[in-house]
C-alpha cells in the first residue's frame, strides 16, 4: 500500500500544476505545493479529504519504477496529475473517473511495453489480451465521461437533407400523440 504523501507548502512546484512530487513509493512521497489550493485545483474540489484520497489513489497503481525520483524519465506521477487537471472534472463522479482514466492509460502503456519485450508467444498473447482489455476499458471510460457531461443525451447533427418535389422537411423536435391529437 502506498504511503500518503507528506505536504510541503509554498515551495517550487511543476509549472502549470502547482504540485511536484518527490521521493519514492519505498521511501514515501513528498508533495510540494505552490499554494494551499494547488492539489484541490487539480481535482476540482474544495474538499481536502477528497483531494488527498484521490492523489493517494493515483499513486497506489504505480510501480516503484514509475513513481520515484530515481528514474525521472519513467516518473508517471506528474503526468497523471496533469491528465486529471486537463480533464477538468466537474463533480465527484468525474473526479473518480479522471483518476481511473489516467491510471488505465498508464497501465495500457505498461502492457504495451511488456508486449514489445515478450520473448515467447504465450507471454505475448497474455500481454496482448491485457492490453486489449485496458484499451476497451479506456474507451468505455471516455464514453462514460461524455454521457455524464451530456446527461446521457446523444446529439445527432444532420449536415444535408434532400427533399423531393412535393415532400416536406421538418427541422426541430417532433412530438406525436398527447392531448389534441386524433
Amino acid at each position: 500500500m502506498s504511503k500518503v504523501p507528506k505536504e510541503t507548502k509554498n515551495a517550487e512546484a511543476s509549472p502549470g500544476l502547482g504540485v511536484r512530487l518527490e521521493g519514492s513509493a519505498e521511501d514515501g512521497h513528498q508533495l510540494i505545493l505552490s499554494s494551499e489550493s494547488a492539489l484541490k485545483d487539480i481535482f476540482a474540489t474544495d474538499c481536502d479529504l477528497q483531494a488527498n484520497a484521490l492523489i493517494a489513489h493515483c499513486l497506489k497503481v504505480l510501480m516503484g519504477s514509475e513513481a520515484g525520483d530515481a528514474g525521472e524519465a519513467n516518473d508517471e506521477r506528474g503526468f497523471m496529475l496533469s491528465i486529471v487537471k486537463d480533464i477538468e472534472p466537474r463533480d465527484a463522479v468525474e473526479r473518480m473517473l479522471a483518476v481511473q482514466m489516467a491510471t488505465t492509460h498508464v497501465a495500457l502503456v505498461r502492457q504495451g511495453n511488456r508486449m514489445a519485450y515478450a520473448q515467447h508467444l504465450p507471454q505475448f498473447e497474455a500481454h496482448e489480451k491485457a492490453y486489449n482489455k485496458l484499451a476497451r476499458t479506456f474507451t468505455a471510460q471516455v464514453e462514460a465521461l461524455r454521457k455524464n457531461r451530456n446527461g446521457g443525451k446523444q446529439t445527432v447533427t444532420v449536415q444535408h437533407v434532400n427533399v423531393e418535389e412535393g415532400g416536406q422537411a421538418i427541422v426541430g423536435n417532433v412530438a406525436t400523440g398527447g392531448e389534441g391529437y386524433a
